[in-house]
């Protein structure tokens, strides 16, 4: 078996049991209220921007999960065609059953999308290219979505990076905290790869850029919330570095973002 039909058959198995747990919860891969929330309020920001809804006719979301955030932006931007793909039978027989007038929902493998060239003006992911468990096959994500997109629109991410995710744990260290690993269904990005890779192909824009002045659009917009959450909240209680959702957690989920302490980023990309 090669390594590739291995590493599909992870995600696959993976996304079969949040399906199975979650169904068409909003929490769906991701148990973290305060995470989910704020992924969600970093994408709603996206898509009210002036320059964002210009050019905002044909949208793809790559790796829709259930449909729940789909469903969300299809609502509030009715004129807007928003297609769904994932690669996950389980989670789009869920995202199927959403009545969506302005959306569809099909399978698919973001290394080879069934999409002509040049053919939508956004595209977005969360947390979905880290499920390719390979920086090969994440090139090939990252390529297959330069393609798609029509020359000046954008990709807009928000997926996991290696910088945050090393200074999460080296702050753990200095406290006497052992190590987060990474979840054995993802690969983070390693930002100077990253950078390297798609310097020919995209320009990294900020949000201010294009007129947003909200702490959403900021690539640490988790940052504060991670070092609340899988630092002071362990060292304090000396528990679980994953348990979610308590008040502690929720009380200090006010604070603008500092640092650079989350894996999870928000960056906007534009096609060259």
């Amino acid at each position: 078996m090669s390594q590739s039909v291995s590493n599909d058959q992870i995600i696959q198995s993976h996304y079969k049991i949040q399906a199975e747990k979650h169904k068409e919860s909003s929490t769906s891969t991701m148990e973290d209220v305060i995470i989910r929330q704020k992924e969600l309020e970093s994408i709603y920001t996206f898509f009210n921007l002036r320059d964002v809804r210009v050019i905002c006719n044909d949208v793809l979301e790559i790796g829709c999960g259930n449909g729940f955030t789909l469903e969300q932006l299809a609502s509030k931007y009715p004129d807007t065609k928003f297609h769904g793909l994932d690669f996950s039978h389980d989670l789009l027989n869920i995202a199927a059953k959403r009545k969506i007038a302005n959306g569809t929902f099909s399978q698919g493998d973001v290394r080879k999308l069934e999409f002509a060239d040049h053919s939508v003006d956004i595209i977005y992911t969360e947390r979905c290219l880290i499920n390719l468990l390979s920086w090969e096959d994440q090139q090939k994500g990252l390529s297959e979505i330069h393609r798609v997109l029509r020359k000046g629109g954008y990709y807009f991410m928000v997926e996991s990076f290696t910088d945050g995710f090393d200074n999460l744990n080296k702050a753990r260290n200095e406290l006497g905290l052992g190590n987060i690993p990474v979840a054995h269904h993802n690969l983070y990005f390693d930002k100077e790869l990253f950078n390297s890779f798609i310097a020919p192909l995209f320009s990294i824009v900020e949000g201010s850029a294009l007129g947003s002045d909200s702490n959403a659009l900021l690539p640490n917009f988790l940052s504060s919330h991670y070092f609340s959450a899988r630092v002071l909240h362990p060292l304090l209680t000396k528990g679980d570095p994953n348990l979610k959702n308590t008040e502690f957690v929720k009380f200090f989920s006010f604070l603008p973002p500092s640092g650079n302490y989350a894996p999870i980023q928000a960056h906007i990309l534009q096609k060259k």
